[in-house]
């Protein structure tokens, strides 16, 4: 394509690029404004079908907006980013716009199908995915144009990317200042207090006062329960999981578990990796710290497993359970301070869009299970 251009843009051109920007500055949320965006293309090029992947941090490829295809079909259209080119198939390279026969054998479905990567400068971001009826000739106003809307698209997506790392990396630090003020203020008095009631323990063994010594030994007892819990309150401000992913970070948890307690836990899971956006693999990985929490504090276990299931339909199940002493449900919701922990894994499985099912009775043991979806299907070739 030569640097100067030899054309003038056509009214509908620079109006379904002024559409495109604009759609793209809209105040929604990432996908709301993906599917707009999508719907414009339709609109314009009379697609029968569309579908918008983009690239995540692990190289893999995730479905964001579709239509006029289902789900499956749309994950099936088969891209990868490889060395800082988008490729389809095995050896095409998308270098910048490639129209082909459909890689999606529908009868209903519009012949020809438009490949157009979104990027930022030469890095590949994503890629626009077009099904149209009629057989396109790329003149050098479309050329022009689409590649336009790619850019301004892989711009939107960097932009977007970057807002959302700043977010993180807020809510991470401002996590950090709470569990550094914790640690300098109450644990620190915590740490005080409990060193004076172990002097004035020592003080009143000559005397004799059982009672003043028993009494003290209950609030000696409590400080160290309040120590434990602020430490692992501390803990859990701190986010475990940056760079590790779900199953090593449960894994140092069960580690951790096992050198603390003495209890036997094992850990079963399908696969060394479990794929998920850093938000769902830390409200996972909450849920379980909290019901290991839980074991250690009331259970009186002998044995505990941790199960971490997935499937290729994106299913993943997380199961919890120990040989405890149990408890009777009946009474959970009765007590609020006790059971806080409770609400709060609840309130983290609805996050993840799942179900989280508790089971227990007195003296039968306990059963923590979560299960969720997400489908983040990588291309097979």
């Amino acid at each position: 394509m030569s640097e100067k251009s030899s054309f003038e843009w056509s009214p509908n051109s620079l109006t379904l690029l002024y559409r495109t920007t604009s759609s793209l500055s809209s105040a929604n949320e990432q996908k709301q404004i993906l599917h707009d965006f999508l719907v414009l293309l339709k609109q314009h090029f009379h697609a029968g079908a569309a579908s918008i992947q983009l690239i995540t941090d692990d190289g893999l490829m995730h479905l964001i907006s579709y239509f006029g295809i289902t789900e499956e079909q749309a994950n099936s259209i088969q891209h990868a980013p490889i060395d800082g080119h988008l490729f389809s198939f095995e050896t095409d390279v998308i270098a910048e716009i490639q129209i082909r026969k459909s890689e999606l054998e529908i009868d209903t479905l519009p012949p020809q199908q438009l490949c157009l990567p979104g990027r930022n400068k030469i890095l590949p971001l994503g890629v626009i995915n077009l099904f149209v009826e009629d057989e396109i000739e790329i003149n050098e106003e479309l050329a022009y144009l689409l590649l336009s809307i790619g850019a301004h698209l892989g711009e939107f997506i960097e932009r977007n990317n970057i807002e959302q790392k700043s977010r993180q990396q807020l809510i991470k630090d401002e996590r950090n200042i709470i569990a550094n003020e914790l640690h300098d203020s109450l644990a620190q008095t915590l740490a005080s207090l409990r060193f004076q009631v172990r002097i004035l323990d020592q003080s009143l063994q000559p005397v004799g006062d059982f009672m003043a010594i028993k009494t003290i030994e209950s609030v000696e007892h409590g400080l160290d329960e309040a120590v434990t819990d602020l430490r692992e309150l501390i803990a859990h401000c701190r986010v475990p999981i940056e760079q590790q992913g779900l199953v090593p970070a449960v894994k140092r948890a069960v580690e951790k578990f096992r050198k603390e307690t003495g209890i036997h836990i094992l850990l079963q899971a399908d696969d060394q990796t479990l794929p998920l956006p850093s938000n769902m693999e830390l409200n996972a990985y909450r849920i379980v710290q909290e019901a290991l929490t839980n074991i250690k504090k009331h259970a009186n276990a002998y044995i505990v497993r941790v199960l971490l299931q997935h499937d290729d339909q994106g299913n993943i199940r997380i199961l919890i359970e120990n040989d405890g002493k149990g408890f009777d449900q009946r009474k959970i919701h009765s007590s609020q301070g006790d059971h806080l922990g409770l609400t709060i894994m609840r309130e983290r499985a609805r996050h993840l869009g799942g179900k989280l099912k508790i089971e227990s009775e007195p003296d039968e043991g306990t059963r923590v299970e979560l299960k969720f979806q997400y489908q983040d299907t990588p291309d097979d070739s």
